[in-house]
């Protein structure tokens, strides 16, 4: 436990070292004012672009536009976390810093999970950043009252874990930035292509990351994502086992 926390309490301080962290707490925090204000001001822009002449009559911003554009931009801000992160493995492989830990006992088996620690940490902190000053701006610009926020939020939010160990497995395999990239990016898409089979789409992980404003909006309900939840948490610990499995067999030069 005591190696553990050592190694998470590392890569935490290396993600401040090399301002991973600064990246995506600025960045969450960016797209977290924008949500709310780009909903304000959308009619507006959108009226102003008309042609003279013409005259379009558009709905009051509403609470729920704010958070279309939460889960609508969250997909790019999750693009920029993995970018930002597929790293964390390939950089030590290609550096050979893990050689003299390893040599000291260290299990690898603790690299691999105090890596997903606090790749999932930073993830954590940056996602709560956007939706909180998403929520507070919403609150204050926007009226209306939504339900199941935070259980919409939690499931995008388990996306995103579940998407950070696909990076840790892509960058054990191939021990490249390239590598890890290319997995997560293809995972992503066969998921899109999976959501193509209607029987398929209740347990489908990709629900978790497209499904949200149907919640806010009452179309669904919170059981219709229970299935999704359990695939996807089943994925996260299989992937995880996967690279620990991998990681054992691997050269370290």
């Amino acid at each position: 436990m005591r190696a553990f926390i050592a190694m998470t309490r590392k890569e935490f301080l290396e993600s401040m070292r090399t301002y991973k962290l600064l990246i995506v707490a600025a960045a969450f925090l960016l797209f977290g004012m924008l949500n709310p204000i780009t909903a304000k001001i959308m009619p507006e822009l959108l009226s102003s672009m008309m042609p003279k002449g013409i005259n379009v009559t558009l709905d009051e911003p509403h609470a729920i536009d704010s958070w279309i554009q939460f889960y609508k931009n969250m997909s790019t801000q999750l693009i920029l976390f993995i970018i930002v992160f597929s790293g964390i493995v390939p950089g030590e492989l290609s550096k050979g810093t893990l050689v003299h830990l390893l040599t000291k006992g260290l299990s690898r088996k603790v690299v691999i999970f105090s890596k997903f620690a606090a790749a999932v940490f930073v993830w954590t902190v940056g996602y709560l950043i956007c939706f909180g000053t998403t929520y507070a701006y919403t609150l204050y610009l926007l009226p209306g009252r939504l339900p199941n926020i935070a259980f919409s939020a939690f499931c995008m939010w388990l996306f995103g874990v579940l998407q950070i160990s696909v990076m840790l497995l892509g960058g054990v395999l191939s021990g490249s930035i390239y590598g890890s990239l290319l997995l997560t990016g293809g995972f992503a898409g066969a998921l899109m292509l999976l959501n193509i089979v209607p029987k398929l789409a209740a347990y489908n992980p990709y629900l978790l990351s497209s499904g949200n404003v149907s919640l806010l909006t009452s179309d669904a309900d919170v059981s219709d994502f229970c299935a999704s939840i359990c695939v996807s948490l089943v994925l996260i610990l299989f992937f995880m086992i996967t690279s620990f499995l991998s990681f054992d067999k691997k050269q370290i030069l």
